[in-house]
């Protein structure tokens, strides 16, 4: 969001209807690869996570590369 200042009025600047999308699809994305992981730990290491405590551990391990380098991705 963007505020300039245009002959004495403020004016508010929104993101684009299609930047808005993009970032809906980017969450949408990664809450997809969060419960991937969720179902990983379950299968792979016997642990049961919450959905909360799987996007904790997911964000601290790949949100970051998010989305170049995904859990379970070579």
């Amino acid at each position: 969001m963007d505020t300039r200042h245009s002959h004495q009025q403020m004016r508010l600047q929104l993101p684009a209807a299609s930047e808005c999308h993009t970032f809906r699809m980017r969450m949408v994305a990664q809450l997809y690869q969060i419960e991937c992981y969720r179902r990983e730990q379950w299968k792979q290491c016997g642990r049961l996570l919450s959905h909360n405590q799987a996007a904790v551990e997911w964000i601290a391990c790949y949100a970051a590369d998010f989305p170049h380098a995904v859990a379970g991705s070579s």
